[in-house]
């Protein structure tokens, strides 16, 4: 959440520099969550998940944060190894959090590279829980809303929809119907002025101060 938070900071100050109105720039992140009637249920199904790539794809996909680096020479299930401030001129905001996730968790090469091909996130749990963490980032500012991107098992999205979705209705966070048929109503943004209309209409008013005068 600390880093939506910051991103969306960082989005808005810039919008404004830009001569935007930051009050229009919303931040809704993916959101794929995986649900459980109980803790250990969702995470046998985000292991589940993780399983589903193989160890070569999964030491593929974690040496890509470090140049391309060859996993192989190192050993599977002993501590990931030390590799110092190798690629941090590269990913280097992504390789320092894999290494200090490595760290805090004692994770092994082979653990790290699951984790880094399934990256395990903050919406993973009860119902519940996944309620209460919407709620938190909502009301902290750090989104706006959520964009359901990929729900990672077959039922994933029923799961959402008939376990989740209900909670966030009872609290007042998800509407009841429609405000608006277009995207920017729903949203609650205005719809922007045309470029080249703006323009044309700043060209042309000149000469109808002209004509009046």
């Amino acid at each position: 959440m600390e880093d939506t938070l910051a991103f969306g900071r960082d989005v808005r100050q810039q919008a404004e520099a830009l001569g935007r109105n930051p009050n229009e720039i919303l931040i809704l992140p993916g959101l794929s969550p995986i649900v459980g009637q109980t803790p250990e249920e969702a995470e046998r199904k985000y292991q589940d998940i993780a399983s589903l790539v193989s160890t070569h794809d999964a030491l593929n996909y974690l040496g890509r944060y470090f140049n391309d680096i060859d996993f192989t020479q190192y050993e599977l299930d002993e501590q990931f190894p030390e590799l110092g401030s190798f690629a941090r001129n590269g990913w280097e905001s992504a390789t320092d959090r894999l290494k200090q996730l490595a760290r805090d968790e004692k994770l092994t090469l082979r653990q790290m590279a699951y984790r880094a091909t399934t990256p395990k996130h903050a919406f993973i749990g009860t119902p519940t829980h996944i309620a209460d963490t919407m709620q938190a980032w909502f009301e902290a500012g750090a989104a706006d809303g959520f964009m359901l991107s990929g729900a990672m098992l077959p039922t994933g999205l029923t799961d959402f929809l008939d376990h989740v979705l209900p909670i966030l209705k009872e609290r007042g966070l998800f509407r009841t119907e429609y405000e608006a048929d277009t995207l920017h109503g729903n949203l609650g943004l205005p719809i922007p002025e045309n470029q080249y209309t703006a323009a044309r209409k700043q060209a042309e008013s000149p000469a109808e101060m002209a004509m009046t005068s």
